[in-house]
């Protein structure tokens, strides 16, 4: 049997998918299992030892190619389809949520097409699961571990994949030697940012960053940590904010590493503190102990997957939370409250029960 699974969106979704891709090969061992990604998530399944082949899709290329030569588009349609038809698939897990790549997948002959229906998207679909309201109540990885029904299996609830080599360990030791990071001390990591996939709106997101110019000197004076700053490219100027504003300078890593290397680094942390986003899922694929602000996003659905208690969830409940629902932020109009009344005391607090 030959299976595909389609994921274009980021960082979250792709981990997500891990449990799934580990059930179909304890319940299908010979099976080829192909998966098509965007370049940015590409480092984090390229080393999973259950998956057989990875094939890149940019979207955003392919918009480029529009805008610049339809007659380039229709030669890499062309060359998509020559080479995604030659796999001669069986069954594709279609994650898109879009009916064109449905239609892709039904040209190609892929006879079993499992995915999802919102909002009518799922017309190309031969097999699937209605989400009138979009992910609700239970992690996402669930959702992923029902669509197995279709293949007659019941998934089992592994925790996230996330393949590290030892030579990469031993190379974000040697980094952080360099910067002269003291291995005697616990080292966290902090990540101010994250929700990049939400561009203007992630500021409603994440915790006050005045909150973590003052946790950071906390964390440096009371607890004699090494604080490690990371960030997306996106995220320099947050970074830079951070290490101008503290009186205990933090290292700072934002823009300057890469992915993979934001993997390695991450599993040298003792604790990470992070926003909802994109580093908290490898934290948990990692096994870290994390301490994480949930705001517009429901952490039931979005948060921790496992149920093993490293996680310390920092919320505050509002009427109006969750904001975000049906895969639509509605807005806020109280400038993210449920984020700014998360004390620095608390975070504190948590720090201490994680590092006892």
């Amino acid at each position: 049997m030959k299976i595909l699974i389609f994921n274009p969106f980021g960082i979250g979704d792709v981990l997500f998918t891990t449990p799934l891709i580990r059930n179909i090969k304890d319940n299908f061992p010979s099976a080829v299992l192909t998966y098509i990604c965007n370049k940015r998530t590409y480092p984090l399944i390229k080393k999973n030892i259950f998956i057989d082949k990875i094939y890149i899709f940019e979207k955003d290329e392919w918009r480029q190619e529009f805008t610049i030569s339809r007659q380039k588009l229709l030669r890499k349609f062309l060359e998509l389809f020559t080479k995604i038809k030659k796999e001669r698939f069986d069954v594709v897990f279609d994650l898109s949520f879009n009916p064109k790549y449905g239609f892709f997948f039904k040209l190609v002959g892929i006879k079993k097409r499992i995915g999802y229906s919102f909002k009518h998207r799922g017309i190309f679909l031969t097999h699937k699961v209605n989400l009138p309201d979009g992910y609700r109540d239970y992690p996402v990885a669930k959702y992923h571990l029902s669509l197995l029904q279709f293949l007659g299996v019941k998934g089992k609830d592994y925790k996230f994949d996330l393949f590290l080599g030892e030579e990469e360990i031993k190379e974000a030791c040697r980094y952080l030697e360099k910067l002269g990071v003291d291995k005697k001390k616990p080292i966290i990591g902090v990540c101010p940012g994250s929700g990049d996939s939400w561009q203007e709106l992630a500021y409603f997101k994440r915790w006050p960053k005045e909150n973590f110019v003052r946790l950071v000197d906390i964390l440096k004076e009371e607890f004699n940590t090494e604080v490690i700053i990371f960030g997306s490219p996106s995220e320099i100027p947050l970074g830079n904010f951070l290490v101008s504003q503290t009186r205990f300078k933090p290292i700072n890593l934002c823009g300057k590493i890469t992915l993979e290397e934001f993997q390695s680094l991450l599993s040298l942390c003792e604790v990470v503190i992070t926003n909802d986003g994109g580093p908290f899922h490898i934290s948990q694929a990692l096994g870290k102990n994390i301490i994480a602000f949930f705001g517009p996003v429901d952490d039931n659905v979005y948060g921790p997957y496992s149920s093993e208690r490293n996680c310390i969830v920092l919320k505050k409940e509002f009427k109006c939370r969750p904001c975000y629902q049906a895969f639509k932020f509605k807005g806020c109009s109280y400038d993210k409250r449920c984020l700014r009344e998360i004390t620095v005391e608390e975070v504190v607090r948590a720090v201490k029960t994680m590092l006892s």
